[in-house]
């Protein structure tokens, strides 16, 4: 019998966030849109409200183990790095948390 192929679509990494943009926030969690860990396409996880309320451009999600606060995901996908390189697994750290269908069904939908 054939091993299942292990999905690493709606995985939570954490990452260091210069990574992606240029200012840092070490621990940063992320979330994985494609299957292809050579060159992943993600979206940075981040809280549900800042220091003027709840934010608009965040899609919430549901409270999860590896997640510590109420949080949402923003719209904006990266496709590569800071450098122009593309993101591999190797370059993040791996989770337990996988992200369920309805709330990786609500980030696929609004992708722009």
């Amino acid at each position: 019998m054939p091993l299942k192929k292990k999905y690493i679509r709606g995985r939570v990494y954490i990452i260091n966030d210069n990574l992606l943009v240029k200012h840092s926030k070490p621990g940063r969690r992320i979330v994985v849109l494609n299957n292809n860990k050579k060159d992943m396409h993600v979206r940075r996880i981040t809280s549900l409200y800042d220091k003027n309320g709840k934010r608009k451009d965040v899609i919430p999600i549901e409270k999860y183990p590896d997640i510590p606060k109420e949080s949402g995901v923003e719209n904006k996908t990266f496709r590569k790095t800071l450098r122009g390189k593309p993101i591999q697994e190797k370059l993040l750290k791996k989770t337990n948390t996988r992200l369920n269908k309805w709330d990786m069904s609500k980030i696929i939908k609004a992708k722009k």
